[in-house]
């Protein structure tokens, strides 16, 4: 029975390296998968993902700003393909106008009855297309000039206050002034759907305004974005925004009744 023992290890040590070999085939701690790459590309979805956020809370600060404060038409000029900023392809969309109706408040339209008694009738045989303006006083009161990034027909003291908008968007928004355009000023007709009111464009005392010459829809209750920015500049001049008419035309930005007192009292009309 001595001998038992000594057989019992002899076969131990004969069993152990198979042991040891089906433990490590059952056991053993997985190859490690090389992460490199795929590490990389969920580092740079991060990144991408920030910059998108940051796009995001810039465009809603931008706009929330807008809100809190707020022819005889040429072809729209061609865009300009030097501005460049991480919004300037926001500008151009077309978003909702939230609370429209008190964009104007504290401001006055300028009634036909209003205009007609500062200036007299631009013509006396107004109609709906653009004519020129026959009243003496009015057309001694005409120019033509570049305000910034436009070149527009209004009465002069219009002018001085247009250019005074457009350098305020350039100091504090230069990516959207390089991006404004044209739709027409001065056009001697009646208002639409009107027999005998004249439109504060036969005045010379509005501007219809698009961004990278895209027209704004009429009476949709929407507009561009860099519209809803560039109205509180306008306010700021005593402007009217077409947005808060009835008839929502937010193209459309035209001198206000306040604004018209405050010439007539300095002699400028």
């Amino acid at each position: 029975m001595k001998i038992l023992p000594g057989v019992l290890i002899a076969l131990s040590i004969t069993a152990a390296p198979i042991i040891w070999h089906f433990a490590d085939a059952q056991f053993a701690t997985p190859p490690a998968v090389d992460m490199g790459p795929l590490e990389n590309d969920i580092a740079a979805l991060r990144d991408e993902v920030q910059r998108l956020k940051g796009r995001i809370d810039g465009l809603d600060a931008r706009t929330s700003l807008a809100f809190s404060n707020a022819t005889q038409s040429p072809e729209p000029e061609n865009r300009n393909p030097t501005a460049s900023d991480s919004l300037k392809d926001a500008f151009a969309q077309v978003v909702l106008i939230a609370d429209r109706r008190s964009a104007n408040d504290g401001l006055t339209v300028a009634s036909p009855s209003f205009l007609s008694g500062i200036f007299g009738l631009p013509r006396t045989d107004l109609t709906d297309d653009c004519q020129p303006a026959t009243n003496p006083k009015l057309k001694a009161l005409l120019s033509t000039e570049d305000v910034g990034p436009i070149r527009a027909r209004m009465v002069n003291p219009a002018l001085v206050s247009l250019r005074q908008v457009f350098a305020n968007v350039q100091v504090f928004e230069p990516e959207l002034y390089d991006r404004i355009k044209s739709a027409g000023s001065l056009c001697v007709r009646l208002i639409r759907g009107s027999t005998s009111s004249a439109s504060a464009h036969a005045y010379g005392l509005a501007v219809d305004i698009n961004i990278d010459g895209v027209l704004d829809g009429l009476a949709d209750g929407k507009t561009q974005l860099g519209l809803i920015l560039l109205a509180d500049f306008f306010k700021k001049e005593g402007w009217i925004w077409g947005a808060g008419f009835g008839r929502e035309d937010s193209m459309h930005f035209e001198v206000s009744r306040e604004k018209l007192e405050q010439w007539r009292r300095q002699g400028l009309i």
